[in-house]
């Protein structure tokens, strides 16, 4: 509804209305200390604007989660002014023209404008006074916008059109954005899929061309940062509705990814309601569990390329164990083998797993039973042991025979089946 608003004036004639030039700010919490900010400043002769997902919030009526910044003086400019003023501040980013300032208890990212400029055939940046040619250099149009601290609202290259549309669009010429970085294609499915359906997931035929045609410059692309937007993705309600579309771009097995096409992504469920039902943290590894669940030697080898942490790595195999396992007791067993601090943690991991795959290795009936299951504890010790005439083994070496002995019941296995047991071991000898 409220991107109607947007576009339409009227919502029961549907009258289109000129897009909104000017917006009421001064009512947010962040309001002041930004004020404050941009005063000092004016001060010295520089403007700042507010950019980013910080004016999409603003424009749509919600409350920003970060609040960016963007000024026409250049990074000696603000170190020299905060420091006369004594401003807190930390050189958070200096190198790319970024400075975090606090103010009122709140931090905010405060970066120069820039521009390109050709030196000798080569576009080198630089920074510049225009947020004109500082919006050129944004990746999406909606992300090009900006607004002053009188609430009056900039806004270049139809990214208000395209916020009101749901579409998503590259400032002026995509090829050219994308070469200026190639993670930009997974930045553009990654708005697209991450915005609670605000935006169009299909990015058209014309920038399908453009992404098969790029998609080569991926491979030099670090693969944290591969992770930072496909951890998103993979995360997201709509994650296979983006993945056929990345598909049809070829740009899945260009950051080693199977196609999509292959019956191993059919498995997938709607993996953000099941993480939430089971409180479970760890979706994309899960997804990649799955997607990989046949082939663990592939998904080493992504894990490898994407450089993920180590709990990722963990929570993907086991989902990949998970899946490929149609013995409950096997998963009771591998579950239990976990350290107690880590239970309850992998216990969500293997839940997910199996409620996100329609391919379930487990009825209904035994997913209810492993969502009951808690962590049994071996009560067999030493003293037990000792009550026994003529036990004179190591009481290590029994325990351990006897633990395995109650997994391999489903944890059913009494004390005085057990007693019976090494009773029966004594006698033998």
């Amino acid at each position: 509804t409220l991107l109607y608003t947007i576009k339409f004036e009227n919502m029961a004639t549907g009258e289109p209305s000129e897009p909104v030039t000017s917006l009421k700010i001064s009512h947010f919490q962040w309001y002041r200390p930004v004020k404050l900010i941009s005063d000092l400043f004016k001060e010295h002769g520089h403007d700042v604007r507010i950019v980013g997902g910080a004016v999409r919030d603003i424009i749509l009526c919600k409350q920003p989660k970060d609040v960016d910044l963007c000024t026409t003086a250049n990074p000696e400019e603000m170190l020299e002014l905060l420091e006369r003023s004594g401003t807190a501040h930390r050189k958070t980013g200096i190198q790319h023209g970024t400075v975090t300032i606090y103010k009122k208890g709140q931090n905010f990212e405060v970066t120069s404008t820039r521009r390109d400029e050709l030196i000798e055939g080569r576009k080198c940046i630089k920074y510049g006074k225009s947020f004109t040619d500082d919006a050129s250099r944004r990746d999406l149009t909606i992300n090009a916008m900006s607004i002053d601290l009188d609430g009056k609202l900039f806004d270049y290259h139809q990214g208000q059109e395209h916020l009101a549309a749901g579409l998503l669009r590259f400032v002026e010429s995509a090829a050219v954005r994308i070469e200026e970085d190639p993670l930009r294609m997974l930045r553009y499915f990654r708005f697209a899929c991450c915005s609670e359906g605000m935006f169009q997931i299909d990015c058209g035929e014309e920038y399908k061309e453009v992404f098969r045609s790029k998609k080569g410059l991926l491979e030099g692309i670090a693969g944290e940062r591969i992770w930072r937007e496909m951890e998103k993705i993979l995360s997201s309600k709509w994650c296979g509705e983006t993945l056929d579309v990345m598909e049809e771009c070829d740009l899945l097995s260009a950051i080693s990814l199977p196609k999509k096409s292959e019956e191993k992504y059919a498995a997938l469920i709607d993996t953000e309601k099941t993480a939430k039902e089971v409180n479970c943290d760890g979706k994309a590894a899960v997804v990649l569990g799955l997607i990989f669940k046949e082939h663990p030697d592939l998904l080493q080898d992504l894990i490898e390329r994407w450089r993920v942490s180590n709990k990722v790595k963990e929570d993907a195999f086991s989902a990949t164990f998970v899946s490929s396992n149609p013995c409950l007791s096997d998963l009771k067993a591998k579950l239990y083998a976990e350290m107690p601090a880590k239970f309850d943690e992998q216990k969500g991991v293997f839940l997910q797993t199996l409620m996100s795959d329609k391919k379930c290795p487990l009825s209904e009936q035994q997913v209810e039973e492993m969502k009951e299951f808690e962590r049994p504890i071996f009560t067999f010790g030493k003293d037990h042991l000792a009550s026994i005439p003529k036990f004179k083994g190591r009481h290590k070496d029994m325990l351990d025979l006897l633990k395995t002995e109650w997994i391999k019941s489903d944890f059913e296995l009494s004390i005085k089946a057990m007693m019976e047991m090494v009773r029966a071991m004594v006698t033998e000898k």
